[in-house]
């Protein structure tokens, strides 16, 4: 049982090691996701909700969810975050909770440097009822379920002014292994260390349009470099309308994914703004699915309930 468990969790390793944790269009939209150090750094309680549909039309295809929440501490130079996440991908869930604590150090006038720290518990399960397979009394699929809880960390900084950032971070720092340590190689059932490098810079072009580029790159140990460039425009400072591309999203024996990533942001209120994306696959994988969708509902809320007193880009 054992065995077969290993061999499932390192192909599903190996054709989709660019992407063990899930990867979201609207990153930017929810930068707490890649980086700890962002925790706070809007000034006020904020927060997203994300579903992310991937290769939508196929069967088993990822199915994302996640809930994002952090606020600066009044009177304090300190953050602190919340996250819920499930990403399901065919029989695999893995259900993640993680608790952030940033500090934001200021470096003169309107420059701050924030150093960040989350700790990690994820829960791997595979729904063996979920797997067709031809003989039904097949002992290697004996039982329901297989679960093992996994605690790791992730850590960040994160340097920001009104119109500029850039972040890098490092995810799964310990390499925790999904608790199959007797077996030859436990090794091939783990999370793999990941690298983020992130920055975006908004111009001003008139008194109704901004130009936000922004820019992701991801290194995962023996995967190809994930880019992602992003352009959005921002209209009288209430919506944003973006093109993307990404190089090297997912790496199977065809070779690698490149996709263009659309995207649209309404700020609803001075309080709430609903995003879209869309992913459009350029090679191989595009024939078979009818591309990804992902939805996001966000929010920005003061402690006294004020409005808020500066448009905030980031």
């Amino acid at each position: 049982m054992k065995l077969f468990i290993t061999i499932f969790l390192s192909l599903l390793s190996l054709l989709t090691l660019a992407q063990q944790d899930a990867g979201f269009s609207m990153y930017f939209f929810n930068p707490v996701y890649v980086n700890p150090g962002y925790a706070g750094s809007r000034e006020l309680f904020s927060g997203s909700m994300v579903h992310r549909s991937q290769w939508a039309g196929m069967r088993g295809s990822p199915v994302t969810q996640s809930l994002s929440m952090h606020s600066a501490i009044p009177n304090t130079r300190v953050g602190l975050g919340f996250q819920f996440y499930n990403d399901k991908v065919g029989p695999m869930d893995n259900i993640g909770f993680n608790l952030t604590y940033a500090y934001h150090l200021p470096l003169g006038t309107n420059s701050i440097l924030a150093f960040g720290l989350s700790g990690m518990t994820n829960n791997i399960r595979i729904g063996f009822d979920e797997i067709n397979i031809e003989y039904e009394n097949d002992p290697a699929f004996s039982g329901d379920t297989y679960s093992s809880w996994v605690y790791d960390a992730c850590t960040g900084i994160y340097f920001y002014k009104p119109r500029f950032y850039a972040g890098l971070s490092v995810n799964h720092l310990l390499q925790s292994k999904f608790g199959l340590d007797n077996l030859a190689d436990p090794n091939l059932a783990k999370f793999y260390r990941q690298y983020y490098l992130t920055s975006g810079i908004v111009f001003k072009l008139n008194e109704y349009l901004d130009f936000r580029p922004s820019l992701l790159i991801k290194y995962v140990q023996a995967a190809p470099l994930v880019t992602e460039v992003t352009g959005s425009i921002l209209i009288l400072k209430t919506v944003f309308v973006g093109i993307g591309y990404r190089t090297n999203e997912r790496v199977d024996i065809y070779g690698s994914d490149n996709m263009l990533v659309a995207i649209l942001e309404f700020n609803i209120s001075r309080f709430l703004r609903l995003g879209y994306s869309y992913d459009y696959y350029l090679n191989r994988t595009g024939r078979y699915n009818n591309g990804t969708h992902e939805i996001m509902l966000g929010w920005d809320i003061g402690w006294k309930f004020t409005k808020m007193s500066k448009h905030r880009y980031f």
